[in-house]
């Protein structure tokens, strides 16, 4: 199967290398120039018709105008010879690295030299801004983690995996739901349930994001840090789930050691950073002007 027909054109595609391998699928290197291949290990029906309705209802690009992708987003449906949907063609994402790359202090020295703090707060705004645009198509990340984000030297962010979203076809209302959550990622109102039978909604992305507009300011997740409580300290979901953070009334986690005072950030950024993490409080709504851009 190195040779796949894109519907779209229906001009034939073909894999060149593979790159990279996940749980779903494997990523390739095609003949197209700029354009990668995902293709399914099970390429059931179901994935195919989600597929379909991304293609045909792409997000709005806010840095289309100074030619940056920011959405690794479904470009074709790929078929073999017998015209089954296998995968899918979407844009590579050039000269970037990975976010850990960025947030890490000593990783970022060593890749990004010259990314000092304004550039980190660039990279936030820019990360918000795409997740707004995602949000306005009516699309929900759903999976928002450090490696589905890449980052360039101009703080210009893309998120990939994008077929992961939660999707729903504005035409029929059928909802084609992010099964898959991350550890640390995943707000406490969802932690007990299955993501395959539930409807996310862009508040749930919010909390994602305020996790990670916070690794990159601060370096540190949220839900990490000294543990000052009896005994050993719980697993990072238990912290999630009970509020504890860094900057929280009565935490048991204290900053740790690397990280730098909340009260350097904007006030409005604190604001934001207390609604999103501590227990009780969550309305995020607070995070609105940044996803505004």
């Amino acid at each position: 199967m190195n040779t796949l027909t894109c519907t779209s054109t229906g001009q034939p595609i073909s894999l060149l290398k593979q790159i990279a391998s996940s749980g779903e699928g494997r990523i390739w290197q095609t003949d197209l120039e700029g354009y990668f291949a995902k293709i399914y290990y099970s390429p059931h029906s179901e994935r195919i018709r989600k597929l379909e309705v991304m293609v045909a209802h792409p997000p709005k690009d806010p840095n289309a105008h100074i030619n940056h992708i920011s959405f690794a987003w479904p470009k074709s449906i790929l078929r073999d010879a017998s015209g089954k949907g296998v995968g899918f063609l979407m844009p590579a994402i050039a000269d970037s690295v990975d976010l850990l790359d960025v947030y890490n202090p000593q990783r970022r020295q060593k890749v990004l030299p010259g990314f000092n703090w304004l550039y980190l707060h660039t990279t936030a705004a820019n990360i918000a801004s795409f997740v707004w645009a995602i949000h306005r198509a009516g699309y929900v990340l759903g999976d928002i983690k450090p490696q589905n984000i890449l980052v360039n030297n101009r703080a210009l962010p893309a998120v990939i995996d994008t077929d992961s979203f939660q999707v729903r076809d504005p035409n029929t209302g059928e909802l084609y739901r992010c099964p898959v959550g991350s550890e640390g990622f995943t707000p406490p109102e969802l932690l007990e349930h299955d993501l395959a039978t539930v409807e996310q909604t862009i508040l749930h992305d919010r909390f994602r994001l305020a996790v990670i507009i916070y690794l990159l300011l601060f370096g540190d997740h949220p839900f990490k840090g000294r543990w000052v409580g009896l005994g050993d300290s719980p697993e990072p979901n238990e912290l999630l789930r009970r509020g504890y953070w860094a900057y929280a009334p009565n935490s048991l986690i204290q900053p740790g050691p690397l990280t730098i005072p909340l009260e350097v950030v904007h006030p409005a950024l604190q604001r934001c950073f207390c609604a999103a993490s501590t227990k009780g409080t969550p309305n995020l709504n607070c995070a609105q002007p940044l996803n505004s851009g």
